[in-house]
């Protein structure tokens, strides 16, 4: 069995692997998010121009 002999560089390393990962999920998480709210602010202008709509009579 071989024994790792530079932990730091091992650490180093997990550190970085880390890193990627929880920026990878964040930024994930972000775009999901921004979309989710994008899909709500278009639904909230269609019953914007639908409620003046009714409101003019039409």
């Amino acid at each position: 069995m071989v024994s790792v002999t530079d932990e730091r560089g091992v650490v180093l390393v997990m550190a970085l692997a880390l890193l990627f990962f929880v920026s990878l999920f964040l930024f994930t998480f972000v775009s999901w998010h921004s979309s989710l709210y994008g899909t709500y602010d278009s639904l909230g202008t269609v019953y914007e121009k639908a409620a003046i709509t009714k409101m003019q009579g039409g």
